[in-house]
């Protein structure tokens, strides 16, 4: 049956053609073997279609001409038989009269033909047709001096567009009164149509023709009335812009000209795309689609009482509002001096919306006394969402958070706002969200409670204070600023930020010395909260008698207590006086807030503790010493025990000294007794020495004859050794990891003396070979003629040693030989394929089926494996080719191979051995064979 690949489509109507014009096509059907195909005229089909509008042209299908059919009977091509006719070769014929771009698709059954690729071809206009082109569009009436237009069609004889004419196109203009009048060249609009420009001086009736080559387009001539500019309206553009989701309404026509107080219409106007658009006479009302933005427009023709139009556009900008907030938290809450929220992201309760997806907005959050920051995100093992996502902090104050980025990152975003106070802040807060596009701003106040916490007073005072010398019975003033330029004070962090008059902010203060008493003046409000501690007593006691004066009173005591402001805590403390002894006193100052200015120490359970601090300051009545005494003194210290050390080192030194004089002189007493024993029994053994120097002579001999042994059986192997017998699949593991069955007999093979290579040469991958297989193996060197041996002699013929050897091994040309009946010598035998070590002795192997072999392919192991393994041993292997062939001295048995075979590509390195005896290495290059002439 005939093949959509094969069958052939040619002729010139598959070309460019023009409307009108009949075209032809051949289709020659061709089966899978490109062998004609014939099928019934029914059978084959095509479908010739207009791109543009879909028109379809209707071909005739007939079998070729009557020569080409004489041509072709004899190959079969067209058979008869019960009055259908049966032909490999159609001819297609149709007309398109369209112009434009054409598929053409043909098919032979439901087999579509070309790979099922339709064919294009493109169909151009005919000649125009003058009684068919119009001038289609001109104003009866226009302005003088000014550039006006007329369009005309050019149509060919099936109304097909035709282009590419302007510059057979002429526009003739006339005029009674002989005006002066400018042409232009007419413009192909690409579709058929042309305009053409024309311009005229003065008023008056003119008569315009247009003509292509010499011939009128109809109408001609046509008639124009030309009027001074003042007496057509004018209609200028209007830029106008609205929100999106909201509605605008304007007036187009207040920019525009009319002559006069003329009435005007509207005559025509266009839609605009992306919106609705409401016309109340001279206004319109525009309303953009609901979530659409960007730019959108329509046009309108406004007409005067003499017909003369006017058009223009108006322009309209649909902006994006800023983002507007979904949601909002009404109140917010925050601890003081900590991170909020502690648990969680952040505040989830933010989320903005835009209509935009895609463009980047910016959010900004501040607050009036604190920081907005962002809680660290969650890793996402996937593309993070805050991928996007911009983060500043503006200026080096960092007091706000800018964020920038897409609406969806934002939001992500927003779900890890957290707030921090300035220290010591709370009470309440302001958090401002400013969200911002290229539009606008949009600002959003979202109130914030800091709770309060509870911060521990603090005291400043200084660790001592030199007390003035005692002059009678008066005090001495301990905390003086003229002479002590320190600034004594207590505090409470929490007195910033209280809410109330800061008259209600109470502590508890205390002040008491060791020895000696204290004095000071208190306000009279204190009265009712002082207690004294008196001498000798353990106990506060309250204030039980006191006398005032202008409203303030003197206590005297061991120590003074009372619960005040911190105003009256800081002047009680500066008049505060001691008298004491010689020796001074520890003054000791407590403050205590008694927990009720905030929670303490976590807020979440709303509960707080007092917090007291405490300062002891040295009260003395002598100047400590000064500072270049101090270092005066300590310097003295540090060089008097340098010298005590140095002293103690030579001491050390001396006796160390010592004691290796009295060591050597032991030593040299010891050596003269020995001399003299040594004396005695030289005698004796110079018999000793003498059998020693033998011995070591014959150790010398022996060794090169060694040597020379192996030296001569290695050699005795290259030049003496006329065959390589190699035994396959003489270990199971071998001959299962390729796939082959174990044998029952020995299988053998021969190779080459040729293919020997020795340690450190180069194995040679032939072209075009890119790997060949390695395979580790151990040589049986035989030492003379073996014919016929028994396998219990057998052992006696291995003259020569041992070695270790690589059956190098091209397996694609040995599979390929297998599988055909063909020997294994172009796999095996070609040179370098047996690479080989130096012999080594038969003393040197004292059990052959107990060792290891071993090979490895750039540092890694391929191939471990034991003699002890081989199905065949070595006697038997001997008794068993001898019995085939007669094996001479130097002749090589390789025994086979362990499991691990495997591939080595040019430029890797193989090393291999045998455990404890001897390694061999070689590198793996490619054979570079002369260029023939």
């Amino acid at each position: 049956y005939c093949d959509g690949v094969h069958s052939i489509i040619d002729g010139s109507g598959l070309n460019h053609s023009v409307a009108g014009e009949s075209s032809k096509f051949s289709v020659f059907l061709r089966d899978a073997y490109q062998y004609p195909s014939p099928v019934e005229l029914e059978k084959l089909q095509v479908q010739i279609l207009q791109v543009s509008d879909l028109r379809q042209v209707w071909p005739s299908i007939r079998p070729v001409d009557l020569l080409q059919f004489l041509l072709l009977q004899r190959h079969e091509s067209m058979k008869q038989s019960g009055g259908e006719v049966r032909t490999s070769a159609y001819d297609v014929v149709y007309t398109p009269e369209k112009s434009g771009t054409y598929e053409i698709r043909v098919s032979c059954g439901n087999i579509p033909l070309n790979a099922g690729q339709p064919f294009r071809k493109e169909v151009s206009a005919g000649e125009v047709n003058a009684s068919l082109s119009r001038v289609v569009d001109y104003a009866p009436r226009v302005p003088k001096l000014i550039k006006n237009e007329i369009v005309v069609e050019l149509r060919d004889s099936f109304s097909n567009p035709v282009m590419f004419q302007q510059s057979n196109l002429k526009l003739d203009i006339s005029s009674i009164n002989k005006s002066e009048f400018s042409t232009w060249g007419f413009v192909d609009n690409k579709n058929g149509s042309y305009t053409g420009s024309y311009r005229v001086k003065d008023v008056g009736t003119y008569e315009i023709c247009a003509s292509l080559s010499g011939k009128h387009v109809l109408p001609c001539p046509f008639g124009v009335n030309v009027y001074s500019s003042e007496h057509f309206p004018k209609a200028y553009n209007d830029a106008v812009s609205v929100w999106e989701d909201e509605s605008i309404s304007f007036n187009s026509l207040q920019n525009d000209y009319f002559a006069g107080n003329a009435s005007v219409v509207i005559a025509e106007l266009s839609k605009p795309v992306h919106g609705s658009l409401l016309q109340y006479g001279h206004d319109f009302r525009y309303t953009p689609y609901k979530g659409f933005y960007g730019n959108d427009s329509f046009t309108y023709t406004i007409s005067d009482v003499n017909g003369n139009l006017a058009s223009a556009a108006v322009n309209i900008s649909i902006l994006l509002t800023p983002p507007q907030f979904v949601s909002f938290p009404s109140q917010l809450l925050a601890t003081e001096d900590a991170l909020s929220p502690r648990f969680g992201s952040g505040f989830s309760s933010f989320e903005i919306t835009y209509s935009d997806l895609v463009e980047n907005i910016s959010v900004t959050l501040s607050a009036r006394s604190g920081t907005v920051c962002l809680s660290p995100m969650l890793m996402q093992f996937w593309m993070p969402v805050w991928s996007a996502l911009c983060v500043s902090t503006g200026n080096e104050k960092a007091r706000h958070l800018a964020l920038a980025g897409p609406l969806e990152v934002i939001n992500f975003a927003l779900q890890s706002i957290q707030y921090l106070g300035d220290e010591n802040f709370c009470g309440n807060d302001t958090i401002r969200v400013s969200t911002m596009n290229k539009n606008g701003r949009n600002d959003l106040d979202v109130p914030i409670f800091v709770e309060p916490v509870n911060d521990p007073p603090f005291i400043n005072v200084p660790e001592f204070i030199i007390l003035e010398e005692k002059r009678g019975e008066a005090g001495t003033l301990i905390f003086n600023r003229q002479r002590d330029k320190f600034d004594f004070c207590i505090g409470d962090p929490d007195l910033l930020c209280f809410p109330g008059n800061k008259s209600h902010f109470l502590v508890m203060f205390s002040v008491e010395v060791n020895s000696g008493f204290l004095s000071t003046n208190l306000p009279a409000e204190l009265i009712s909260t002082t207690e004294l501690k008196l001498k000798n007593s353990y106990q506060w006691q309250p204030l039980q008698t006191f006398v005032t004066i202008s409203k303030h009173f003197m206590v005297k005591a061991k120590g003074v207590r009372f619960w005040g402001t911190v105003n009256d805590c800081n002047s009680v403390m500066q008049q505060l006086s001691y008298y004491g002894g010689e020796h001074g006193s520890i003054l000791t100052i407590e403050v205590n807030d008694m927990g009720r200015y905030g929670c303490y120490p976590d807020c979440a359970e709303l509960m707080s503790v007092p917090i007291f601090v405490e300062a002891t300051v040295n009260l003395i009545r002598r100047r400590p010493m000064s500072s270049l005494v101090a270092h005066t003194l300590g310097t003295a210290i540090v060089i008097e025990f340098i010298f005590l050390f140095s002293l103690g080192v030579l001491l050390l030194f001396f006796m160390c000294k010592c004691a290796m004089v009295l060591i050597h002189e032991k030593r040299r007493c010891v050596r003269q007794g020995q001399d003299i024993e040594l004396s005695r029994i030289q005698h004796s053994n110079q018999q000793t020495a003498f059998t020693l120097a033998a011995v070591k002579s014959c150790r010398r001999q022996v060794r090169p004859i060694t040597m020379a042994t192996t030296t001569a059986a290695y050699q005795k192997l290259l030049g003496v050794g006329t065959k390589i017998v190699a035994v396959g699949r003489n270990y199971a593991a071998h001959a299962k990891e390729l796939g082959n069955a174990v044998p029952k007999e020995p299988v053998l093979f021969m190779k080459p003396t040729t293919s020997y290579l020795a340690n450190g040469g180069t194995i040679e991958v032939p072209q075009p070979l890119e790997s060949l297989d390695h395979e580790v193996e151990l040589a049986v060197v035989i030492g003379r003629k073996a014919r016929d041996v028994a396998e219990a002699t057998a052992m006696d013929y291995v003259g020569g040693g041992y070695a270790l050897a690589l059956d190098m091994t091209a397996r694609e040309i040995q599979s390929t030989a297998k599988s055909a009946g063909l020997p294994w010598t172009v796999a095996k035998g070609q040179d370098t394929f047996t690479p080989i070590s130096s012999v080594l002795p038969q003393s040197m192997v004292p059990d052959p089926h107990n060792l290891e072999l071993w090979l490895k392919v750039d540092g890694k192991t391929r191939q471990q494996g034991s003699t002890g393994d081989m199905m065949f041993k070595i006697p038997f292997l001997i008794s068993h080719i001898s019995s085939i062939m007669t094996l001479l001295e130097g002749d090589v048995i390789l025994t086979g191979t362990p499991q691990g075979v495997g591939p080595v590509k040019v430029g890797q390195r193989i090393d291999a051995g045998i455990t404890g005896l001897l390694d061999v290495h070689f590198d793996v290059g490619k054979r570079e064979r002369p260029k023939r002439s």
